[in-house]
């Protein structure tokens, strides 16, 4: 016979009173009943169904579309106030420039130029003594005369390799006298420059007799670039950019062919235009194409022609470069236009002291 697990216990169950089943079903069905109504209370509390009940009852409600044209109005009453505000700030701002420009503002003429850096100034504005290069095609050249490297010599004609290079070196040193010494610069004598060109060459009396003042007529500038001490000075190394090519001659010469643009940025002593607190700078750009024979290390010149573009036609043909600064190149519009960075053929000699307006420099 099986034996039943825990005998002692098995007394008291088979004694307990049976409970009813009905009763406990009623009591879990009301039970059931309450915790629905409660979800249903809460589920009518549910702050998505207030909102939409709200949204129903305005839609429903007859006052509903004056409320809104009334807040239409305000909001167009608003918006023209603001709007006749702003007209009348910029009335009266444009009415403030016109009084003080007279209605027009020169291009060239700074309009608060401390309020920004001056490498991000318009092209029209003056440029200073700080960044006189800036905005020009010459910023990115060369600076002075050392790097103005002539082309490798070889044996030309009956011409050595060594004798070639002396007649370029010859060349080159006169191009510096002439162009980048700082006593043919500042007016004073071109000792180094005469002293390059071959003895009884007709070149020679264009520079002779010039030290330490100007000269009658602009002919030494054919040859020598020269400022007034007096009224300018180079405010930084001059920049430059060309080439230099040679060939031998019938006779056995070297014939020696240079082309150089040389820009220079010059200063007024006194009485210049300061602009953010800073001297205003102008630039003057030179353009020396030579031919020359190259004998015993002189230069026997036999074509030279120059242009100069920023060079005060009207002032005393003295034999100095006369640079015109932002507001008097404002006033020059009816003189001829010339770019003097455009490449192309040799310069004219009537351009040299003729009246003309660089469009860039």
């Amino acid at each position: 016979m099986r034996r039943r697990p825990f005998p002692a216990l098995w007394p008291a169950v088979t004694r307990a009173p049976l409970v009813p089943l009905r009763p406990l079903r009623d009591m879990l069905t009301r039970r059931r009943q309450v915790d629905g109504a409660g979800e249903g209370h809460r589920m009518t509390n549910d702050p998505i169904a207030a909102y939409a009940a709200r949204l129903r009852a305005e839609r429903n409600d007859p006052e509903r579309a004056e409320r809104l044209r009334d807040d239409r109005r305000r909001r167009r009453r608003g918006i023209a106030v603001i709007a006749a505000g702003g007209v009348l700030a910029l009335g009266g701002l444009g009415f403030w420039l016109a009084t003080v420009t007279d209605g027009e503002r020169p291009a060239n003429e700074p309009f608060a130029p401390g309020t920004l850096e001056e490498a991000m100034w318009p092209e029209e504005w003056p440029v200073t003594i700080r960044m006189p290069y800036r905005s020009s095609p010459a910023a990115r050249w060369k600076s002075g005369a050392e790097d103005m490297v002539p082309p490798s010599a070889r044996p030309v004609g009956r011409l050595t390799g060594p004798e070639v290079e002396a007649g370029l070196e010859a060349v080159r040193g006169f191009l510096e006298e002439a162009n980048f010494s700082g006593d043919t610069l500042e007016g004073e004598g071109t000792e180094g420059a005469l002293e390059l060109l071959a003895p009884g060459d007709p070149a020679r009396s264009l520079l002779e007799d010039l030290p330490g003042r100007g000269a009658e007529g602009r002919d030494p500038l054919r040859l020598v670039t020269r400022f007034d001490p007096e009224e300018v000075y180079v405010a930084e190394e001059p920049r430059v950019q060309g080439s230099m090519t040679y060939e031998a001659t019938p006779e056995g010469e070297l014939l020696v062919h240079a082309d150089y643009t040389i820009v220079y940025a010059v200063v007024m002593v006194e009485g210049g235009w300061e602009v953010a607190g800073r001297e205003e700078a102008t630039r003057v750009v030179v353009r020396r194409v030579l031919d020359t024979v190259v004998r015993d290390g002189k230069l026997a010149p036999r074509t030279y022609t120059s242009l100069i573009a920023n060079d005060d036609c009207t002032a005393p043909d003295d034999g100095f470069v006369h640079p015109l600064f932002s507001r008097e190149l404002a006033e020059k519009k009816n003189w001829k236009k010339v770019d003097p960075y455009a490449a192309g053929s040799r310069p004219d000699a009537a351009m040299l002291g003729a009246c003309l307006m660089p469009t860039r420099t």
